[in-house]
């Protein structure tokens, strides 16, 4: 995760993590992803002048170093690349990789630094074998960009489809013909499934799963300060649709996932709008407008199980109501990100929300629509 100073940092087993804005270094939250695995091999770039470990010279004449420090937290290393003459187009390629027709993948590294006169820092998807990708977008510390130069320090991203199974390559460097000359230290190279990336995940001879994080309130944890029965409010403050709005929900908050305790807010499918329903989706409620993919996002529901009725407000807009929601008995947990059957364990693992949570609150009442909108806005 990003840290507060805005260095990549590493978390051990069962601690949260706590991410901030690399650029800002704003809080984003409690950071809650879903399973995740690197299939780059030899991430670590730190060494001297020979490839790292999984590596090759991809072309270009330019100079392969380890960098002299890193902006980002030196976790693993970071490599230099010099061009020292024009359009020398120093790269680095990855041992190939296998991909899988129908499946869209993200590449990603970290820019640490730039000097010199250079104004183009690439990375590439290099069709190894029989592979076919489709057209290619790219992104440069989360935002959207028009191609894959860029140039600012951070982190920068390629997602494609694959179209044709078979094998490919990652290339990192220097990626235009520049009349420029200097140098720049990049760092932590992955390749994983899905529509942009996650938080890093170091690899060195094989391909590493990250496992989905759980963020359980159960027992006296919550029922301390879960006091409303079937009668309250919660709001939360998040950052929607990290990994884009796509047609898998994303859970945002959930009460015990059983029979007439359930409440469940979440990011529905393509069409982006938040959502509450009860268990087994059988009665919902969605709100007219949406969320917008990464951005900060705020949330509120009031439920009355006596009436069966919730309230929900989106970002300050039209408050959209339910009279079916079929919540009559008091919740014993709540999950963060997820949901759970059994209190101990994930119900449902494509359904996390990938992104972070800044902020929960929670009222013992049923707040009205005024007050909906009002703390959203």
């Amino acid at each position: 995760y990003i840290n507060s100073s805005g260095y990549v940092t590493t978390a051990v087993a069962n601690e949260a993590r706590f991410d901030y804005d690399p650029t800002t270094l704003a809080a984003k939250g409690l950071l809650i992803e879903g399973e995740g695995i690197s299939l780059v091999l030899g991430s670590n770039f730190a060494g001297g002048t020979t490839a790292p470990t999984y590596w090759s010279f991809a072309f270009g004449t330019g100079t392969s170093a380890a960098a002299a420090s890193s902006t980002l937290g030196n976790l693993d290393g970071a490599r230099a690349w010099s061009q020292t003459a024009t359009s020398q187009r120093p790269m680095i390629s990855s041992t190939t990789i296998n991909v899988t027709s129908g499946t869209t993948y993200t590449a990603s590294m970290y820019v640490e630094s730039v000097s010199g006169g250079l104004s183009n820092i690439n990375i590439f998807l290099i069709n190894a074998n029989t592979a076919t990708l489709g057209t290619a977008t790219y992104k440069n510390n989360g935002v959207t960009v028009s191609s894959g130069a860029v140039a600012t320090v951070g982190r920068i991203e390629i997602t494609a489809s694959c179209t044709v199974s078979g094998t490919i390559s990652l290339r990192c460097g220097i990626g235009c013909a520049s009349s420029a000359t200097g140098s720049i230290n990049f760092s932590r190279p992955q390749f994983e499934a899905g529509t942009s990336a996650s938080s890093y995940i170091p690899t060195t001879t094989a391909q590493v799963t990250r496992n989905p994080d759980l963020a359980l309130m159960t027992s006296t944890n919550f029922s301390s300060w879960f006091t409303g029965g079937t009668t309250g409010t919660f709001f939360v403050d998040w950052h929607g649709g990290v990994r884009g709005i796509t047609s898998t929900v994303r859970t945002v908050i959930s009460t015990s996932d059983q029979t007439t305790k359930h409440l469940h807010l979440q990011q529905a499918s393509a069409a982006g709008v938040l959502k509450v329903a009860d268990f087994g989706a059988a009665n919902s409620v969605s709100t007219a407008n949406t969320i917008t993919s990464g951005a900060r996002t705020k949330g509120a529901f009031n439920f009355d199980g006596s009436t069966s009725t919730v309230n929900l407000c989106l970002n300050g807009g039209t408050v959209a109501t339910s009279t079916a929601i079929a919540f009559s008995v008091a919740p014993t947990w709540l999950v963060l990100g997820g949901t759970s059957t059994d209190g101990s364990t994930l119900t449902d693992l494509t359904t996390v929300l990938n992104g972070s949570i800044r902020q929960i609150k929670y009222y013992p009442t049923a707040l009205t629509s005024a007050q909906l909108i009002a703390m959203t806005t």
